[in-house]
């Protein structure tokens, strides 16, 4: 399998793609290609992506998703279009598996979703997905308690501008806009490897929720507002912003509160609640957490000798990192991505995710992570 990665900031969509196939054409790396999956900033025209992407790549086989920040190897490129060209050199294959209305609740829609990866066990999946009006991340949770692949299906929610839609995290597929839901693109024949960096570690007092609805944290330890413990936490912090405190997401801890089960990154904060990019439960084990860059960079350093192991030679590499990961770092934010590539040495495609999706780090159920990098290795049989 073959992956070229090529991008454009061109203020017009359309031109952006001309640039890109001028690029792929010129690469001469890969003169035909089986699949493409292009990251596009939201700024451009939603109307007008099916149509130019088949026009001017000439192509159907695509699944292009809005990212405000997507990844060409080491680079970061913002307000702009990245295309990643897939070519199979042996019996590897892509399909695409479409689900849209997800904030329905409908079950047949979690059946039928369950179903898909269930017959194809064997098979690496990669999931794009939008918000969904705050509804996939119990999707998959409803989704894990199913006897699916765990360990072969990764991925994220895709990133865009808040309009009067509400968040814009569309995929396209099939001259349609997904609004409400996701693509998973599979590939048969194809060997995955995936590893999970956080770098954040608990700090202080351990609380248990017990007061919470969906992504809103009311109460701990019992009638203790967790909005007042905050409020001491920034202090007298002038114009407050609530990214002020994604260096110290809190961390989800397992059962026996001893490791880490997930991260949630800080949304909004009110006089009675605090609230989150994914949902926190009534009887979690929580602790505040802190990360210092060096520390997230170093865990990144960790995940990637350990998807080498798993995977020595992989072909394409995916990283699906949390839009607060990039805030957390700084100026090192590119520095991830090197990371990975200096030590794997294959194409790197991915992109700044509103939420990652990913197995738990005993690879026994699915989770909704905030704050991670998802490393996923791909190479064909």
């Amino acid at each position: 399998m073959i992956g070229r990665i090529f991008h454009s900031r061109h203020i017009s969509f359309e031109q952006a793609l001309r640039e890109i196939q001028l690029q792929r054409i010129a690469d001469r790396g890969i003169e035909s290609f089986d699949f493409v999956i292009i990251a596009i900033s939201s700024h451009y025209p939603t109307g007008e992506v099916n149509e130019s992407i088949e026009r001017v790549l000439g192509t159907q086989n695509y699944l292009a998703f809005h990212a405000t920040d997507a990844f060409h190897d080491e680079e970061t490129v913002h307000h702009g279009v990245t295309a990643l060209f897939i070519c199979f050199k042996r019996e590897g294959r892509i399909e695409c598996f479409v689900q849209d209305n997800i904030s329905s609740q409908n079950p047949e829609i979690l059946e039928s979703t369950a179903s898909y990866l269930r017959k194809r066990a064997d098979a690496a999946h990669l999931i794009f997905a939008g918000m969904c009006n705050a509804n996939l991340a119990f999707f998959i949770e409803k989704l894990s308690r199913y006897d699916i692949p765990m360990e072969n299906l990764q991925g994220g929610i895709c990133s865009g501008l808040k309009t009067k839609e509400g968040l814009v995290t569309y995929q396209f597929r099939d001259k349609k806009v997904i609004k409400d839901g996701f693509v998973i693109v599979t590939f048969h024949n194809v060997d995955i490897a995936t590893s999970i960096a956080t770098g954040f570690e608990p700090v202080g007092v351990q609380y248990t929720v017990t007061k919470a609805k969906g992504y809103r944290l009311y109460e701990v330890d019992d009638h203790i507002s967790f909005a007042r413990i905050i409020d001491r936490l920034v202090g007298s912090i002038e114009n407050f912003k609530p990214e002020y405190l994604w260096y110290t997401p809190i961390v989800i801890l397992d059962e026996s509160s001893e490791n880490l089960l997930t991260l949630r990154i800080f949304r909004d904060k009110k006089s009675e609640w605090v609230e989150f990019y994914g949902p926190v439960k009534e009887g979690q084990k929580i602790k505040l957490s802190y990360g210092e860059r060096e520390q997230l960079v170093d865990a990144d350093r960790k995940s990637a000798a350990l998807l080498a192991k798993r995977m020595p030679h992989p072909e394409i590499l995916f990283n699906f990192s949390c839009i607060a990961r990039q805030y957390a770092l700084e100026d090192l934010h590119q520095e991830e991505n090197r990371v990975y590539r200096n030590l794997l040495h294959a194409p790197l495609f991915g992109f700044f995710t509103f939420g990652e999706i990913g197995h738990d780090f005993s690879k026994r159920s699915l989770q909704f992570y905030n704050d991670t990098s998802l490393l996923t290795g791909l190479k064909e049989r």
